[in-house]
């Protein structure tokens, strides 16, 4: 899964597949194991649900930082950055030149035009670094995909799925996370329940 949206989708589908006996307590036969895993240039991150059971992906949505902004303002007037001028491309230039061609991230040809226009912006303010990947990365909002920490996350998330299927050690409970960008740090920890999460509240809270 690529995306928070989608994350969140499947996370909704798994809540909703679990049960309750007449007591009001999971029917473990019904839990369906999600392992997830993320990462983020030299950051990664690693946890286990089980839906009905732990803190479901809605349950710390709230962690994920949300895309980046640029003040307009900046963008519009005084562009420092490279990004500042693909910003000022896609938000100023392409609704003037085809108001009624809505921009689409996904079409080579309209982010080739975004680069285009954002590199003479950036030579204009003697801005360096404006490139076609710097502007994918932007106008998609992408971060750049590190092979070790890809690597790192797929081991672990792999690991987890042995364990769980085989029930040959504890699993992850029910979080990791690690940042490379400075050496190397690990941390392992809980994520609690939320009581009020609208996605697996159906369940009981222990």
């Amino acid at each position: 899964l690529d995306s928070i949206p989608a994350r969140r989708w499947i996370n909704g589908l798994l809540c909703s597949m679990v049960q309750v006996d007449a007591e009001g307590q999971v029917d473990l036969s019904t839990v369906i194991p999600l392992i997830d895993g993320g990462t983020e240039g030299l950051k990664g991150h690693i946890r286990v649900i089980l839906p009905g059971v732990t803190a479901c992906f809605e349950c710390s949505i709230e962690a994920f930082a949300p895309r980046e902004r640029y003040p307009i303002c900046t963008v519009a007037e005084t562009p420092r950055l490279p990004e500042h001028c693909i910003e000022w491309a896609r938000v100023f230039r392409w609704p003037a030149f085809f108001p009624e061609i809505g921009f689409d991230g996904d079409n080579p040809e309209h982010v080739k035009w975004i680069y285009e226009v954002a590199r003479k912006r950036a030579e204009t303010f003697s801005i360096q670094g404006v490139t076609l990947m710097l502007t994918k990365g932007v106008v998609k909002n992408i971060l750049p995909a590190i092979a070790a920490t890809n690597a790192i996350v797929a081991a672990a998330c792999c690991n987890e799925v042995v364990k769980v299927a085989t029930n040959c050690l504890p699993y992850l409970s029910n979080y990791m996370m690690f940042n490379a960008a400075e050496g190397f740090y690990s941390l392992t920890f809980e994520h609690e329940r939320n009581p009020e999460c609208f996605v697996c509240q159906g369940a009981p809270v222990r």
